[in-house]
């Protein structure tokens, strides 16, 4: 291999120096260097009537008249660049020569402004062979083209993405790269160019360069894509792709009127599978376990009392107002007969209780979307009633990372033994953020309940429930 090497040098040579006597013999048969016959023995060429081994002689490395400069001649190439070379830039290593026109190596080309080692060809118009780089910083001209995709040391830089020369998996478009020029040939983007090919946004998301002409490549917008919003102003979305059925969650909070007190009847238990209750207690009733999740029917809280609570009307009235594969899912967190101390963080009792049951709603990737609460009938008429219920809510929403979440505070009966302290409830939206009441205009006293006169009877809980949703459904706008 190495002697064929060396006779393509030795004609390539010939032809672009025009060196007529190389390789010929001169005609002297003198001083011993060449047989009677003119030729010299296998391994050497005649070189000026001198026979030499041109794989080793510096005056004539790879061919006559090739001289090193001083430099070692190994396997007929010049071992270190020298400044007497072909050509302005003299001789450089393997990988070819380099000349103002461009000169001959091993296995490289090299045109007008650029050079190549081995694999790989430079014209004018840039090819590039397989994995080669092309030109200082990776410049592609006019019709360039990649093999396998190298984008070159430093990417594609002014010029990357021009006529003809989209490379990779489904080129940037208008605007290549971004600062720095990273990846062009696998679609990068905004600032840092970021994979955009592969669905990645980073800083400055699908900016100009993302999802501009020629779109994304190969893989579109990836695992987890654009969330809602798309490939729009909005870049990525909070999460996951848009449309993903949600499961809006709900705390229940208070006492005996969010719990309930009239029984329920057959009507108020026909079951939606989309209405979801996180289990109170262990009820036989409804086979319903604690902490797990079960269809919605009365009762809701405690299994022994079978009751009607606005929990049950609530969500049978706001799951008209969700999208078709969302859910509901209700947590009752309350407790007959408690004052509101019993559930404040500071000093009460059941403050984690309920948060632990609200994040085993969260853990089932539900969103809690809002507070109902109903108490007051144990604090009735307690002036500093309503900034313990502004404590307790911006407790829960701090701790269960609840942002303003709205917060609705139902009324007492206006025919009850505590309608005085509707006067309290109302003053809740000037001091909780966020809050609302829900008026008990017009609802009764449940006629048995002669020892405390305080509970919505069966009608008017249905009704206070329907005014909780439609509440709700204002405050989230839905």
């Amino acid at each position: 291999m190495k002697r064929e090497r060396q006779w393509v040098r030795m004609a390539l040579a010939c032809a672009w120096l025009a060196l007529a006597s190389c390789g010929q013999s001169s005609g002297d048969d003198g001083g011993g260097y060449a047989g009677a016959d003119g030729a010299c023995s296998p391994g050497q060429t005649l070189c000026n009537g001198a026979c030499t081994d041109t794989l080793t002689d510096p005056a004539n490395c790879g061919f006559c008249g090739n001289v090193c400069g001083g430099s070692a001649c190994n396997d007929g190439q010049c071992s270190v660049a020298g400044t007497g070379g072909v050509g302005t830039g003299g001789a450089v290593g393997t990988g070819g020569f380099v000349g103002t026109g461009g000169d001959i190596g091993i296995g490289g080309f090299v045109g007008t402004g650029g050079d190549v080692g081995i694999g790989g060809f430079v014209g004018t118009g840039g090819d590039v062979g397989i994995g080669g780089f092309v030109g200082a910083g990776g410049d592609i001209g006019t019709g360039g083209e990649l093999g396998l995709g190298g984008a070159g040391i430093g990417g594609s830089g002014t010029g990357g993405d021009g006529a003809g020369g989209d490379p990779g998996s489904g080129g940037s478009g208008t605007g290549g790269t971004g600062t720095g020029g990273e990846w062009a040939a696998f679609g990068g983007t905004g600032t840092g160019g970021e994979w955009a090919a592969f669905g990645g946004t980073g800083t400055g998301g699908d900016g100009t360069g993302g999802d501009g002409t020629g779109g994304d490549g190969t893989g579109g917008d990836g695992t987890g894509g654009d969330g809602t919003g798309g490939d729009g102003t909005g870049g990525d979305g909070t999460g996951g792709a848009s449309g993903e059925p949600v499961f809006h969650v709900f705390l229940l909070l208070g006492q005996s009127n969010m719990a309930g007190y009239a029984q329920a009847q057959p009507a108020d238990k026909v079951e939606d599978d989309r209405i979801q209750v996180l289990g109170f207690d262990d009820c036989a009733a409804t086979g319903r376990q604690t902490d797990q999740w079960d269809v919605a029917v009365p009762p809701l809280h405690e299994c022994w009392n079978g009751a009607l609570g606005p929990g049950d009307y609530f969500s049978k009235t706001l799951v008209d107002s969700i999208p078709a594969g969302d859910t509901i899912g209700l947590v009752p967190c309350a407790i007959s007969g408690e004052r509101i101390e019993t559930f404040m963080k500071v000093g009460g009792t059941q403050y984690d209780w309920i948060i632990g049951r609200a994040q085993l709603a969260q853990q089932a990737g539900g969103v809690i979307e809002g507070l109902l609460f109903h108490q007051g009938e144990s604090n009735c008429g307690d002036s500093s009633w309503p900034g313990k219920v502004n404590t307790l809510v911006e407790d829960l929403r701090t701790d269960l990372g609840l942002g303003s979440a709205p917060f609705l505070a139902g009324e007492l009966p206006y025919d009850g033994d505590c309608s005085n302290h509707n006067t309290l409830v109302n003053q809740l939206p000037s001091v909780v953020t966020n809050a609302y009441v829900v008026s008990a205009s017009g609802l009764t006293v449940d006629p048995a309940d002669t020892q405390w006169n305080l509970h919505f009877g069966h009608d008017s809980t249905l009704t206070l429930g329907v005014r909780y949703a439609e509440t709700m459904i204002q405050a989230l706008g839905w």
